[in-house]
C-alpha cells in the first residue's frame, strides 16, 4: 500500500507523485498491496516542530516484508568502496528527506559533490539544506518515538530532465535525481550518500528493523492535519489583516514594535498578525522566539495549518525556543558543545560570546557571513520576542548585538515577571521613534465573566492586575472541586461532552497538572491524567514529556496536557487547572529559595499569585479548578454569572457549570 498526503498543486506534491509513480512502475500493484506486506507513506510539505529546520518538502518512508530488489545501473558502490553495479540490492525499508528544487540548468551548478542553486541573493547550497532537513527529521523521530532510525536524503531537481555528466558519470554522484527518474535511481541516489551496506549475505537498503520502521509509519507526521474550531478561530484572526497589524507590519525589522499587556490581551496574536502581514506584503522572514517549549509547538501547529513557510526566498515565519536558537549561535561562534545546551554554563557562554562581539574579536562581517552561509537557520529580517520582560539580560544583549535593536520586536506581560529581574530592551533603541509602542488592556481571550473572575482574584490577593472584560463575548463558566481530576471520571465526560456540543474538539481543551501528577520511567515522562484519559479510550498530547513538548499535536482528537510551568501563552476553550493550590505553594517555595535576601511573607505570597494568574487566564469559555488540600471540604461554592443574570451552585457532587 502507498499512502500520500499533502496539499495538491505545489512543487512538493508534484515530487511526491513522481516518487509514488516510480515505485509503482518498479513493483506493479504495490500501491494496493496489503499494508502488512508492503507499506509506503509519502508526506509533502511536511512541518516539524522543535527542530532547527521546520519544513521538509517531502518525507518518504517504506517497509517491505515482500522481497523487493533493485539493480543499480551506474556509479554505485558499497560501504567498502566496491562497485555494486549490476548487483541485486534488497530494499527492506527506507526513510528519505526530500528537498525539491525547480531551478533551470542555468541556475544550477555542481560543486564538491553537491548542488548549488541561484537565488536573487546569490548561490546557496541545496545539498546543505537537504542535509539540515535530514538531521531535523532524525531529531523529530527521536522526540516522537524515542528512537533514531536511519534517514537518507535526496534532491529532486524538477527543472532538469537528466543530471549533467562528467566522464560519463552523472553528477552529483549521490543525493540527487532529475525530474525524470525511476525507483532504482531514487533509492540509490538516497542510499549512496552514505553508501550501501550488507545485511546478512546481501546488499540491502534499510532504515531499521521492521518494528522501528513501523513506528515511523505510524508517526503523526504522516497524518493529515485537520484544524479544530479553535484552530480556525486563531487562523482567521492571524489572517484577518486588521489595520493595526498592517501598521505594525510596516515597522517590523526596521523599527521596534513593543506590545505590553496582561495575560489574555492578545499580545502574541497581534505580533503574529503583523508577521503574517509583513510576509504577505513584503516577503519578510520573521523569527518568533519564546522560552516556552509548549508555546513554540502551539504556534508552530497554527503556522503549519495555515501553510505558512518557515523560510526560503519567499519569506515566512519560523518558531524557535530561545535557548535552542542562542545555543545554535554559540555553536557557530565556537562556544557551544556541538549544539547541545550546557545548562550549567549557559549564561557564562553567552557572556563570553558577548565579550567577543563587543571587543571586536568577532566582527559584524563575520556575523553577516554566518547568516549568509546558513540563511535558513540565521537569516531573519525581523525577530519577535515573546514574554520579553523575562529574559536574562545577557541573552537580550547577545540578540541585540547579532541583529540590532530595531530588528527586534517585543511582547511583554505586565506583572508576569517570573524568571528574574526585568529585562532592559529600551537602551538598544534609545532615541529611536516609538511608533510601535502599544498597551493592550482589553481581555480578548476570556469571556467576560472569566475576566471578572480573574480581576476578582487579583483584587482579593492585592495584585495590581486588571483586564477590561470583553463586552462582545459575554458569559463564561467556572467550576471548583476538591481532589484529583484524574479520579473525576464523570466530570471528565461532562467536560468533553460540553466541548463537543460547542463544536470544539478535544485538542481545544487544555489541562495543567502539578509535579505530583507526573511519573517517569527513566526515559520518558507521563502524567497520571493521561493514563486516566487513555483508560477512557481518549488520545492525548502528554507534553509533560520534553520530547512530546517539542512537537505539536497533529490530531484534533488529542487532549492537551502540560505542567503549569509550560502553560504561558497557551489557551483552551475549556481549561482544567488540576491541583492549583499545589502549584501556588510550589511557586511560593521556589521564590523563597531563589531570592538572595530573605523576603517577607507578603512578597512571597505576591510572587506566587503572579505565577497563579498565568494559568487562571488560559481559558476562553470554561475554567475548572481542582484543589488538593487547604480546604477540608467545599460543600457549595456560589458563582455569579453577571453577564447572563444566571446563578448556580457548584458543589462537591454537582458538575453543573454556570
Amino acid at each position: 500500500m502507498i499512502e500520500l498526503i499533502g496539499e495538491q498543486g505545489s512543487s512538493e506534491h508534484q515530487a511526491a507523485l513522481l516518487v509514488r509513480d516510480a515505485l509503482v512502475r518498479a513493483w506493479p500493484g504495490i500501491d494496493v498491496s496489503p499494508p502488512e506486506d508492503d507499506h509506503v507513506k509519502i508526506a509533502s510539505s511536511a512541518k516539524l516542530s522543535g527542530q532547527k529546520v521546520s519544513d521538509v518538502d517531502v518525507v518518504v518512508a517504506g517497509r517491505f516484508r515482500t522481497k523487493r530488489y533493485i539493480i543499480p545501473k551506474s556509479n554505485a558502490k558499497d560501504v567498502d568502496g566496491n562497485s555494486i553495479v549490476g548487483t541485486k540490492v534488497r530494499v527492506r525499508s527506507f526513510i528519505v528527506a526530500v528537498e525539491v528544487k525547480d531551478h533551470s540548468f542555468e541556475a544550477m551548478r555542481m560543486e564538491a559533490g553537491g548542488v548549488m542553486v541561484r537565488y536573487p541573493g546569490g548561490w546557496k547550497s541545496a545539498t546543505e539544506q537537504n542535509e539540515a532537513q535530514r538531521y531535523a527529521l532524525v531529531g523529530h523521530f527521536r522526540d516522537t518515538i524515542g528512537a533514531n532510525p536511519w534517514v537518507n536524503r535526496c534532491l529532486v531537481l524538477l527543472g532538469i530532465h537528466e543530471l549533467p555528466r562528467h566522464r560519463g558519470l552523472p553528477q552529483p554522484a549521490a543525493g540527487a535525481v532529475p525530474a525524470v527518474f525511476d525507483a532504482t535511481q531514487f533509492l540509490m541516489a538516497a542510499a549512496s550518500v552514505y553508501a550501501v551496506r550488507k545485511v546478512g549475505n546481501e546488499h540491502a537498503i534499510s532504515s531499521g528493523n521492521d518494528e522501528l520502521v513501523e513506528q515511523v509509519l505510524q508517526d503523526g507526521l504522516f497524518q493529515e492535519m485537520m484544524p479544530s474550531n479553535l484552530d480556525r478561530r486563531r487562523m482567521d484572526r492571524i489572517a484577518s489583516r486588521p489595520p493595526e497589524a498592517r501598521e505594525l507590519a510596516a515597522l517590523l525589522g526596521g523599527q521596534r514594535v513593543h506590545l505590553r499587556g496582561h495575560g489574555g490581551t492578545g499580545k502574541t496574536i497581534l505580533l503574529l498578525q503583523a508577521a503574517y502581514e509583513a510576509f504577505m506584503e513584503r516577503g519578510t522572514r520573521s523569527l518568533v522566539l519564546t522560552y516556552n517549549v509548549a508555546l513554540a509547538a502551539d504556534i508552530q501547529r497554527t503556522i503549519a495549518l495555515m501553510g505558512i513557510p518557515s523560510g526560503g526566498e519567499t519569506g515566512g515565519i519560523t518558531v524557535r525556543t530561545v535557548m535552542s536558537f542562542t545555543y545554535s549561535w554559540l555553536d557557530r561562534l565556537g562556544l557551544g558543545k556541538g549544539g547541545e545546551i550546557d545548562f550549567d554554563r549557559y549564561e557564562e557562554a553567552l557572556a563570553e560570546a558577548l565579550e567577543y562581539l563587543s571587543s571586536g574579536a568577532i566582527g559584524q562581517q563575520e556575523v553577516d557571513s554566518i547568516k549568509r552561509a546558513s540563511p535558513i537557520e540565521f537569516g531573519f529580517d525581523a525577530i519577535l520576542v515573546d514574554e520579553a520582560q523575562d529574559w536574562p539580560q545577557v541573552e537580550a544583549n547577545l540578540l541585540v548585538n547579532l541583529y540590532g535593536g530595531q530588528a527586534i520586536s517585543l511582547a511583554d506581560g505586565i506583572s508576569q515577571l517570573v524568571r528574574g529581574q526585568a529585562t532592559d530592551w529600551r537602551s538598544s533603541v534609545a532615541g529611536q521613534p516609538k511608533d510601535g509602542d502599544r498597551i493592550l488592556r482589553d481581555g480578548l481571550r476570556m469571556k467576560a465573566s472569566l475576566c471578572r473572575f480573574a480581576n476578582t482574584v487579583a483584587d482579593e490577593v492585592g495584585l495590581q492586575w486588571r483586564v477590561t472584560p470583553n463586552r462582545e463575548a459575554p458569559g463564561g463558566r467556572v467550576i471548583i472541586r476538591t481532589g484529583n481530576y484524574a479520579d473525576m471520571a464523570e466530570l471528565q465526560r461532562v467536560v468533553l461532552a460540553s466541548a463537543i456540543t460547542s463544536r470544539n474538539m478535544p485538542v481545544d481543551l487544555l489541562h495543567c497538572v502539578p509535579p505530583s501528577g507526573v511519573r517517569s520511567n527513566g526515559t520518558r515522562r507521563g502524567s497520571l491524567l493521561a493514563e486516566a484519559f487513555r483508560q477512557n479510550g481518549w488520545t492525548t498530547w502528554d507534553a509533560v514529556d520534553e520530547g512530546t513538548r517539542r512537537t505539536f499535536p497533529r490530531s484534533a482528537e488529542s487532549l492537551r496536557i502540560v505542567q503549569y510551568e509550560s502553560c504561558r501563552g497557551l489557551e483552551g476553550w475549556i481549561t482544567v487547572l488540576d491541583g492549583l493550590d499545589e502549584f501556588w505553594r510550589l511557586a511560593r517555595t521556589n521564590a523563597a529559595r531563589s531570592l538572595a535576601e530573605r523576603p517577607s511573607e507578603e512578597t512571597l505570597d505576591a510572587i506566587a499569585w503572579r505565577w497563579t494568574m498565568i494559568p487562571i487566564t488560559r481559558p476562553i469559555d470554561t475554567l475548572i479548578i481542582t484543589l488538593r488540600v487547604g480546604l477540608e471540604k467545599v460543600s457549595t461554592i456560589s458563582i455569579s454569572c453577571k453577564a447572563s443574570g444566571e446563578h448556580a451552585d457548584v458543589g462537591d457532587g454537582d458538575p453543573r457549570f454556570c
